[in-house]
């Protein structure tokens, strides 16, 4: 151990450089030892130093959570009292969020010397310097926009400020995503007049006509419809195709093309949201301090407190929600949509409470291409900035101070697809994003962002790192798609330790829990803990083959985990027990749905060939069934004892609707089975068929037995109507076509003036006479997909190729037929049906995989 010399060391030098005088020991120096003493010390304090201040960065982190816990914990109280006082939000009109900085810190007033920071950062291989930072416009605060649900409050919800949205100017927006949707989720006050051509999902496989552009001098919609007063017919062009509709005889003489019909009284709020996006969608699960679980399907996000059955929802975004972040302060959450088809629904991400639902700032409204991949809260400065990785072609990374809704700066994330992106917990400015055959390493310095590739050394590159997460170290651990799991030592940028085999095939997920563990999940459909050294504890779960595997892995309440899957379901589980659903969803498009007739249950089924029937109290699942095929339509009996399943290949099953027993299978042509319905007595059931043919088989103990065969169509049917007393249908086609038939015998009847008086059992034709309305304006036939009225003959509702919901009086025979219109869904609505009680609506949305309810209030 060298020591630091005394104070005569510098005379003893000087004379040992002239003559040599004799040497006299001297006696040590006080002085001296008290200085040894205290260059021991402070090498001793210097090597504790990182442990101590290791330990000091935990403690304020587990302070931060309860502060954090306690927070959420007076928003819980402050929204549970204004349910009891019977109104809703909270902070009326507060632009901001408590506890959160602003203006954003200087980040190079980090713990680390700017310069040597960015000179340490810069060692290694795969440097690209940041670009210029770039500022822009902010897209103005949304403040109190909630546009939002609440299962359990009475009250209306607040009116949202009117936000400027504004359009993409000069920029051609690539559309890649699965599905489309537009407009905005609050009920919007409008005549259908407006529109435009139509801009229709596509079809790959079973489903309606695909919808293209309105040819060029082409008639179609209501706005060349034309009524002869003389004879009570009502003409209307669809794709430039002539159907004739004809007036009740009560009606004739007093119709009017002109008169506006106002919208109805009621409205409609969304109750309950049934799916989960796991199937494609990663990072999308979490625990609030408040016991809810927040997640997203379709254009829902939604918050679910399991212990007392309720949902709350965020409905703010226009088109898919595909991800989503939790701020540090754990009630602040940003989620972010790809973009629509429309002007109205361009990629954005949006910043909210979850406390109000309250919408607080809009995001990349003109910046963002496609669509938002992954988000990310900065760790180390109270989360003042927000990370984010746009899905377009260059796959950008910028950087946002999200309060002042200013981007910082941006770079290109990657040539190829980038799945997660991740803030360091503990150096200030250190972000990693991940994605195919990379692991990139981040560092925002001085207004940029510089990058550094990690370095897999000799081992092979995966062909994706799927999943990243941080030790209480600081390291970072990766999963990727050959099974293994990495470990990158904090601060650098090359693999330190490698599990191989960790699971067969990919990894999906990876959690650090409050113990300092590791959980892993992959496509094995496996659950495993590890410890701190990547050696396994022994604990596993396996998750059951009909869920799938687990795509997303949180921390819930105590020791439990809750467990999100590829097969769109949520689970909840511990080491020592099978995991248990709490969210049951569709994998694939939702055609089918019916509502019993005498209970409150409801069914859906889809191309996934899983059939659900429902619960209405619980919102769980009363018994499932799973096809060899994809199932395209369903209806109850009158009274509820069977219920009739139409496949994708033309066969058609009967079940009891109690024991699942198939009570009946026949087959009908090799195409799907497009509408299926009862006669009002039961004793009839008819079968809409893709191969443009109507069936009419006739019921009894013994089975069903073909009674009638219906041709004349020209294109597939689409939807059928029984009339009141079982003699009569009436069937609507692909090409915009309404034919009438003689139940008993299929007869064509060919004078349909003959009858307008017919009183029908149910409306689910979209074009007839009395839901000519439903149609907007320059309508090409394809954008209304669905429609149905209460049993009470009140209300009509239909849905429409852009995810809305549309709530009109009945009947709806006028072109100006006001509506009210909600947005949930994010693909076409392919069903709407009221409930016995007309108190509830049942909506499914297509592609999106989404079941909603609704109250009718």
């Amino acid at each position: 151990m060298s020591h630091a010399p005394g104070p005569d060391a510098g005379a003893r030098r000087g004379r040992e450089s002239g003559p040599r005088s004799p040497e006299v020991e001297q006696p040590p120096s006080p002085h001296s030892d008290r200085l040894s003493h205290t260059d021991e010390m402070l090498e001793h304090e210097t090597s504790s130093l990182p442990v101590r201040v290791h330990d000091l960065e935990k403690l304020v982190r587990e302070q931060q959570d309860e502060i954090a816990f306690l927070k959420s914990t007076v928003s819980d109280l402050q929204l549970r009292l204004s349910q009891v006082e019977g109104h809703r939000g909270l902070g009326k009109g507060s632009p901001g969020v408590s506890g959160i900085p602003t203006p954003l810190q200087r980040i190079t007033n980090g713990n680390h010397s700017g310069t040597n920071r960015k000179e340490a950062f810069k060692k290694g291989p795969g440097v690209t310097d940041g670009r210029r930072v770039l500022h822009h416009q902010s897209t103005g605060s949304l403040h109190s926009d909630g546009r939002s649900s609440h299962s359990v409050s009475p009250a209306t919800s607040p009116s949202p400020t009117v936000a400027k949205q504004r359009h993409l100017s000069n920029r051609t927006v690539s559309l890649t995503k699965r599905w489309s949707s537009t407009s905005d989720f609050q009920p919007v006050r409008r005549s259908p007049a407006g529109g435009g051509a139509a801009t229709a999902v596509r079809r790959q496989r079973v489903g309606a006509q695909s919808s293209s552009s309105r040819p060029s001098g082409s008639r179609s919609g209501t706005r060349d419809m034309a009524y002869n007063a003389e004879e009570g017919v009502l003409k209307i062009y669809l794709k430039g195709r002539p159907a004739n509709l004809y007036a009740p005889t009560d009606v004739m003489e007093d119709y009017d093309l002109e008169e506006v019909i106002p919208e109805p009284d009621q409205q409609l709020k969304l109750e309950w949201a049934y799916g989960y996006r796991g199937k494609d969608c990663r990072n999308n699960l979490y625990l609030l301090p408040t016991g809810e679980m927040v997640y997203f399907v379709a254009g829902v996000v939604v918050l679910y407190n399991l212990e007392d059955q309720m949902q709350r929802h965020y409905t703010g975004h226009t088109d898919d929600v595909k991800c989503l972040a939790i701020h540090p302060n754990r009630y602040t959450i940003a989620t972010g949509q790809c973009a629509g088809t429309k002007s109205d629904a361009p990629p954005q991400v949006r910043v909210w409470d979850s406390a109000s639902l309250n919408t607080l700032h809009v995001l990349g409204v003109d910046e963002l291409e496609r669509g938002v991949s992954c988000l990310a809260f900065s760790l180390t400065d109270a989360g003042a900035m927000l990370a984010c990785v746009d899905e377009g072609q260059d796959r950008t990374l910028s950087i946002w101070d999200w309060q002042q809704e200013t981007k910082l700066t941006e770079n290109k994330a990657a040539t190829e697809t980038v799945v997660d992106v991740q803030w360091h917990p503990l150096d200030r400015g250190v972000l990693m994003t991940c994605g195919r055959q990379h692991v990139n390493f981040w560092l925002l310095e001085g207004g940029s962002l510089m990058r550094r590739q990690g370095v897999f050394g000799g081992r092979e590159r995966p062909k994706y790192v799927t999943c990243m997460a941080f030790t209480d170290a600081g390291d970072l651990i990766t999963g990727d798609s050959d099974g293994r799991i990495l470990l990158w030592e904090r601060g650098g940028n090359q693999v330190a330790n490698t599990v191989k085999d960790a699971h067969e095939g990919t990894l999906f997920t990876l959690l650090v829990d409050k113990t300092g563990n590791i959980i892993s999940g992959g496509k094995d459909g496996k659950i495993v803990e590890w410890d701190r050294d990547l050696a396994q504890t022994g604990n596993v779960i396996e998750v059951p083959a009909e869920f799938g595997a687990p795509r997303m892995v949180s921390s819930g309440r105590g020791d439990q985990l809750l467990i999100g899957t590829t097969a769109n379901s949520i689970l909840s589980g511990q080491w020592a027990a099978e995991p248990a659903a709490s969210v049951r969803g569709h994998t694939d498009e939702v055609w089918a749905a019916a509502v019993h007739p005498g209970r409150p249950q409801f069914a859906t089924g889809g191309w996934d060939g899983r059939l659900f029937m429902w619960d209405l109290v619980t919102h769980a699942p009363v018994w499932t069934i799973d096809f060899e095929d994809g199932v395209q339509s369903v209806c109850f009996s009158p009274d509820g004892s069977q219920l009739a399943v139409g496949l994708v290949t033309g066969r058609w099953d009967v079940l009891d609707a109690d024991s699942r027993e198939t009570v009946f299978s026949r087959s009908d042509g090799d195409e799907p089975v497009q509408a299926l319905r009862f006669s009002p007595d039961g004793r009839m059931l008819a079968l809409g068929s893709r191969n443009n043919t109507v069936y009419i088989y006739e019921t009894s103990e013994a089975g069903f037995s073909r009674v009638a065969k219906c041709t004349g169509h020209s294109s597939f049917i689409t939807h059928l109507d029984w009339s009141a007393d079982s003699a009569l249908l009436r069937t609507n086609s692909g090409d915009y076509e309404l034919l009438y038939w003689t139940a008993a015998t299929g007869r064509q009847l060919t004078q349909p003036s003959e009858l307008r008086d017919t009183e029908w059992a149910s409306h689910t034709c979209t074009l007839a006479f009395n839901s000519v309305g439903i149609y907007p304006e320059a309508a090409d036939g394809t954008d209304v997909n669905t429609c149905c009225r209460t049993s009470g003959g009140q209300l009509m509702a239909a849905g429409d190729d852009w995810g809305r919901v549309k709530l009109f009086p009945y009947p709806a025979n006028h072109p100006k037929t006001g509506n009210r219109a909600y947005q949930g869904h994010s693909s076409h609505v392919t069903h709407v049906e009221f409930f016995a009680e007309d108190d509830r609506l049942l909506s499914t949305g297509g592609r999106d995989t989404s079941v909603l309810q609704w109250a009718v209030e």
